[in-house]
C-alpha cells in the first residue's frame, strides 16, 4: 500500500462512521415497529362457516380468540346485489330500474351510486325504493357500491376490525374515489388493501386516491409480489401511510398445507417487514374444517408472537423529525470519492498530486450533482458504492496474495486466504454500510424506491475484477511505461493462449452460471427456484433461522479462498475464473444489504452466516487441492 493511499483511507473510514450511525439509527426505526395484523378473508370465512354449518359470528369469534385480528370486506357491486336477491332489476335499452325490499338498502345504494356515477341520471320513487337509471345494466354490474353488509355486522360482533377491500371500475372518477375511501373511513377501515388487479384510480387518477386516502385518514395495503397494475405509483405517492401486506393467493391454498404456509408468513414478517398477513383459509376438503382453520390461525400467531412481534393493528414505519440528517448523508458520500481513487490506483500508477486533483474533481461534481439533479445523487452514489467497493476488496487482496511470494506453507496459505475472505467482505460491507446511509429514508424500509441498477451493479465488478487479474496489475507504484507494457503482455498472453476443449466447457459453463446468477440477481428476478432449491433453503432456514445465500457460501467465498492459494503459488490459468466467482460472492454480499424492505439485523446475521460456511468450505477446497494438484506440482519441481 503506498503511504499517500492513507489519505484516501481516512476519508473512507469517516464516511464509514456516518454509515455506521445512519445503519444504527434505521435498525431503531425498524425494532420500533413490531406489531403485525393477522387479516382473515370475509368470502373464505363465509365458506367455511357454511361448509361445517356453523355461524358466521361464531366462527369469527373462535378466529378472534386465538389471534385473528381483522376481517377483509370487499365491495359488492351491483350486479352481485342483484344476483343475491337483495334486488330486483329491470332493464331495458339504455334503461334500467333497480328495486329494493330494503328501504335502508335502497337510500345506501342511492347515495353510492349518485357519488360513483356522476354524470349519471339518477331517480328515486316508491315505496318500496325504485332506483331509476339511464344506464344499461351491463354498465351497472361492475359498478362497486358498498363493503358487504353481512360480514361487517359479523366483524363488528366479534370485535374484529374492518380492513376494506376497495375496487377499480371503468370510468371511475375523483368523486367515486372519495366516496369510496369516505366509506370506508365510515365503518371503520383504516387499512385498505384493494382486490382485483389494479389499485383504485389506475391509472390517471392515482393522485386523487392518494389524496382521498389523506383526507380520510386511511392506510394504503401494499401486497408484496401481487403485481396490481398501479401500485407502484400509488406507494411512491402514499409512502407514509403505506403497510407491506402479504398473501398467499387462493389457488395455493389449495394444495399448500399450514405447515408450509406459516413458516412461509414468517418469513415475510421477519424478513421484509410485513405488517399485515392477509390469510386465505384452506377451502379443501376436510373432516373438521372449522377446527383446522382455528389451528392454523393459531399456528401463525403464536409463531408470530414466538418472535417477539406483537398481534394488532399495523402501523407505517415512522422516523424522528429531521431523519435522516442531511449533514451525514453526505459525510457517507463523501467516501465515494475516496474509495474510487484507492480503485484507480490499484489498476494504474497514479501519483500523489493527480491523485488529490482526481479526488476533488470527483468531489466537486457529486457537489454539482447534489445542487442541480438532487435526485440523482442517491441512485448514482449507491450503483458507484456497489460497483467500487466489492471490486476494491478482491483486487486488493489477489494483488497482496501474488505479491507475497509463491513459497508459502500450508498453514501460511490457509491463513492467507482467511485472512483476505475477511479483508474482501469487510470492503463489501463498508460499501453496503454506505449505501444503507444514502437510502435511509423511512419510505425505503417499506419497499418504496429500491436500488437502482441491480444488473448493473453485479457486472460492473466482475468485469473489472476479470480485468485486473488477467493483466496481473501490481497495484503499486512503477513506472507507466512499466506498467503498461507488463499489462498488455500479460492480457495478449491471456486471450492468444490455446484453450483445451475440457478448459473449453469449464469455461463455458462459468459463463453459462454467472448469467443465470445475473437473472436470479433482483427483487423479483425473472428465474425462480427450483422444487429441490426451496428444499434446501427451507433446511438452512430450519437450523440457521436465516439462511444464508448461496451464491456467498457455496460460490463466492470458497472461491476466492482458492483464488488466494493459486496466487501465492504463482498458478494463473484458473485464477480469472475464479476471481469472477470470487467477486460474485462479494457483489451479493453488499447487494444483501440493498433490500431496503428487509431489516438490517437480518441482513448482518444472513451475511454472517455465509461467511462462516463459505469459510469452512474454502479450508476444504484448498486441503483438496494442496492434495490433488499442488503437491503433484512440487513434486515434479524438485
Amino acid at each position: 500500500m503506498d503511504r499517500s493511499d492513507k489519505f484516501f483511507l481516512f476519508f473512507l473510514a469517516v464516511a464509514l462512521v456516518a454509515g455506521l450511525f445512519l445503519a444504527v439509527g434505521r435498525a431503531s426505526i425498524e425494532q420500533a415497529n413490531r406489531t403485525v395484523e393477522i387479516a382473515i378473508d370475509a368470502g373464505d370465512a363465509r365458506h367455511m362457516a357454511a361448509a361445517a354449518g356453523v355461524a358466521l359470528p361464531e366462527f369469527l369469534l373462535r378466529l378472534r380468540g386465538v389471534g385473528a385480528s381483522a376481517l377483509a370486506v370487499r365491495e359488492m357491486t351491483v350486479g352481485e346485489l342483484a344476483d343475491s336477491g337483495r334486488l330486483f332489476v329491470v332493464s331495458t335499452a339504455g334503461h334500467t330500474n333497480i328495486v329494493s325490499r330494503d328501504p335502508e338498502l335502497g337510500r345506501v345504494l342511492a347515495a353510492a351510486l349518485t357519488a360513483r356515477l356522476p354524470h349519471a341520471a339518477i331517480e328515486v320513487a316508491g315505496p318500496p325504493p325504485i332506483l331509476s337509471v339511464d344506464l344499461d345494466m351491463d354498465q351497472l354490474a361492475d359498478v362497486p357500491v358498498l363493503l358487504h353488509p353481512d360480514n361487517m355486522r359479523a366483524a363488528r360482533g366479534a370485535g374484529m376490525r374492518i380492513v376494506a377491500r376497495l375496487r377499480n371500475f371503468p370510468a371511475v372518477s375523483p368523486l367515486a374515489i372519495d366516496a369510496a375511501a369516505a366509506e370506508a373511513n365510515a365503518v371503520g377501515a383504516r387499512l385498505v388493501v384493494f382486490d382485483k388487479q389494479e389499485v383504485l384510480g389506475y391509472d390517471e387518477l392515482l393522485d386523487e386516491t392518494a389524496a382521498a386516502f389523506r383526507r380520510h385518514d386511511l392506510l394504503y395495503g401494499f401486497v408484496e409480489m401481487a403485481g396490481q397494475m398501479g401500485d407502484g405509483g400509488l406507494a411512491r405517492r402514499l409512502a407514509p401511510r403505506l403497510i407491506r401486506v402479504h398473501s398467499i393467493g387462493e389457488s395455493d391454498m389449495v394444495t399448500m398445507t399450514p405447515a408450509v404456509a406459516v413458516p412461509r408468513y414468517l418469513r415475510a414478517v421477519r424478513e421484509r417487514n410485513i405488517r399485515t398477513c392477509y390469510v386465505r383459509l384452506p377451502l379443501r376438503a376436510q373432516r373438521d374444517p372449522v377446527d383446522g382453520s382455528i389451528r392454523y390461525v393459531s399456528r401463525l400467531a403464536d409463531s408470530l408472537v414466538a418472535q417477539g412481534f406483537h398481534i394488532g393493528p399495523p402501523a407505517p414505519f415512522t422516523a424522528p423529525e429531521g431523519w435522516p440528517p442531511t449533514w451525514l448523508r453526505a459525510i457517507a458520500a463523501l467516501g465515494l470519492p475516496a474509495a474510487l481513487l484507492l480503485l484507480v490506483r490499484r489498476f494504474a500508477p497514479m501519483p500523489v498530486l493527480p491523485s488529490l486533483a482526481l479526488f476533488v474533481g470527483t468531489g466537486a461534481l457529486g457537489l454539482l450533482t447534489a445542487l442541480l439533479r438532487p435526485a440523482l445523487v442517491v441512485p448514482v452514489g449507491g450503483l458507484a458504492a456497489a460497483s467500487i467497493l466489492p471490486s476494491l476488496g478482491v483486487i486488493w487482496m489477489l494483488q497482496a496474495a501474488r505479491n507475497g511470494g509463491r513459497r508459502a506453507g500450508a498453514a501460511e496459505v490457509l491463513g492467507c486466504a482467511l485472512g483476505t475472505l475477511v479483508v474482501a467482505s469487510a470492503a463489501s460491507t463498508i460499501g453496503a454500510l454506505l449505501i444503507v446511509g444514502l437510502y435511509s429514508r423511512v419510505g425505503h424500509i417499506a419497499g418504496v424506491g429500491g436500488f437502482v441498477g441491480v444488473k448493473l451493479s453485479y457486472l460492473v465488478p466482475l468485469l473489472l475484477i476479470f480485468a485486473a487479474v488477467v493483466a496481473e496489475v501490481p497495484g503499486r507504484t512503477e513506472p507507466l511505461a512499466r506498467w503498461w507494457q507488463r499489462s498488455r503482455l500479460r492480457a495478449g498472453d491471456f486471450f492468444t493462449q490455446r484453450v483445451t476443449v475440457l478448459q473449453a466447457l469449464i469455461i463455458l459453463g462459468a459463463l453459462a452460471a454467472l448469467a443465470f446468477a445475473l437473472m436470479r440477481s433482483g427483487n423479483q428476478p425473472p428465474l425462480t427456484p427450483s422444487g429441490m432449491e426451496l428444499k434446501v433453503r427451507s433446511i438452512l432456514e430450519s437450523l440457521l433461522v436465516v439462511r444464508p445465500r448461496t451464491k456467498e457460501f457455496l460460490v463466492g467465498h470458497p472461491a476466492l479462498m482458492l483464488a488466494v492459494a493459486l496466487a501465492l503459488r504463482g498458478r494463473q490459468r484458473w485464477l480469472p475464473i475464479l476471481a469472477l466467482a470470487a467477486g460474485l460472492g462479494q457483489v451479493s454480499l453488499l447487494n444483501t444489504f440493498c433490500h431496503f424492505h428487509t431489516p438490517l439485523h437480518v441482513s448482518l446475521l444472513r451475511t454472517g452466516h455465509g461467511l462462516w460456511i463459505g469459510a469452512a468450505l474454502g479450508v476444504v477446497a484448498i486441503l483438496v487441492w494442496r492434495a490433488l494438484f499442488d503437491r503433484a506440482r512440487r513434486h515434479l519441481a524438485r
